[in-house]
């Protein structure tokens, strides 16, 4: 008995699968980790060549920038999963309902796969190249897929080949991302994205994320964005405040809650703001580590076409979500002949 326990034990670690129930195969739950975020952050100025230690600014930008991080990745920002190192899948279930047009079920996949036997630097994407920029205020969800290259990545910025496929139409692009602190407090985001869609031509949206950390916990966010398209006059855009704040984050399931403001119009053929929009994001681990919850009251003052009347319409999201991610380096490192050695010299008791 005692050597089948050691025998399963060691071919768990030698797999790098956590076996609680948690976890599905070598798929974990995605857990926002300050401490890990942390780690990662001195793992690129390593790289970079950059003394954060001696740096007396280093430490509080750090922590800034890992609090930013921990909102991102607790919140599911599709920008900043398509840039992570692991392969990660959100399976999302979600009723969007709205006072003039009822409920709208929708379910989507979005996410990405490391393709390693093809290229470590190529990833399957899903929903990616929408989900990017994705309007809170649209409801209508296209369901893409396609290929993401990374070309290059050194310092603060990265660009990115992509192959989408939506609605039967290819969609080839480039997407240039520039991020860095800007002082222990505020830091800076920002997306360029080239791309062409058949019938539509070339397009480009451009958005800029502004970040100022308030406390500990909390977090302000000034978004702005334009898509500007070859056959489209002047410019689509969307303005956006946000104040992300989590409470108990020491706690095993912390909750978090998004309170954002947006303004949303056009410039051509006639420049009207066409929403205005109010609301709150309130969401938690549920019941298992991978399964998200959230719910979104929100209002708006909107009108589709400049002559039209204004109309105030209200809305209510409820998503529940299955967050999964599978860190195939760890994976790799547990099963590299080294560890395979130093797991059979240990003596079966520290196994």
């Amino acid at each position: 008995m005692a050597q089948a326990a050691e025998i399963a034990t060691s071919d768990s670690e030698l797999q790098g699968v956590d076996t609680s129930e948690d976890t599905v195969g070598e798929w974990q739950p995605i857990a926002p980790d300050e401490e890990e975020i942390l780690d990662e952050i001195k793992e690129e100025h390593i790289a970079e060549d950059i003394n954060w230690v001696d740096d007396s600014h280093a430490y509080v930008t750090d922590q800034a920038q890992a609090l930013t991080e921990w909102m991102d990745e607790f919140f599911g920002d599709p920008d900043y999963d398509l840039e992570k190192a692991e392969s990660l899948l959100r399976l999302e279930l979600i009723d969007d309902w709205e006072s003039d047009d009822g409920h709208d079920l929708k379910v989507r996949l979005r996410g990405k796969l490391q393709l390693p036997k093809i290229s470590q630097r190529l990833n399957l994407v899903f929903s990616g190249e929408d989900s990017d920029f994705q309007d809170e205020s649209d409801r209508a969800v296209e369901d893409a897929i396609g290929l993401q290259y990374e070309l290059r990545e050194g310092g603060r910025s990265r660009i990115d080949l992509t192959m989408g496929l939506a609605s039967g139409n290819l969609r080839p692009g480039v997407k240039y991302r520039s991020e860095a602190p800007i002082d222990d407090r505020h830091s800076y985001r920002f997306v360029e994205r080239l791309q062409y869609e058949d019938g539509e031509g070339f397009y480009s949206i451009s958005q800029l994320d502004l970040n100022r950390v308030r406390d500990e916990d909390s977090v302000w966010r000034f978004s702005t964005r334009g898509i500007w398209g070859e056959h489209t006059d002047g410019v689509e855009w969307r303005t956006r405040l946000a104040l992300r704040t989590r409470y108990n984050p020491e706690a095993s399931r912390p909750f978090a809650i998004n309170y954002f403001g947006a303004i949303r119009g056009v410039t051509r053929p006639d420049s009207f703001v066409k929403n205005y929009r109010l609301g709150m994001t309130w969401r938690r681990q549920v019941y298992r580590d991978f399964l998200f919850m959230e719910l979104e009251p929100a209002v708006n003052y909107r009108r589709r076409n400049l002559d039209e009347d204004r109309d105030i319409v209200w809305g209510f999201v409820v998503r529940f979500e299955i967050a999964l991610e599978r860190d195939l380096r760890r994976v790799r490192r547990a099963l590299s002949p080294d560890s395979v050695e130093d797991t059979e010299a240990m003596p079966p008791e520290s196994i």
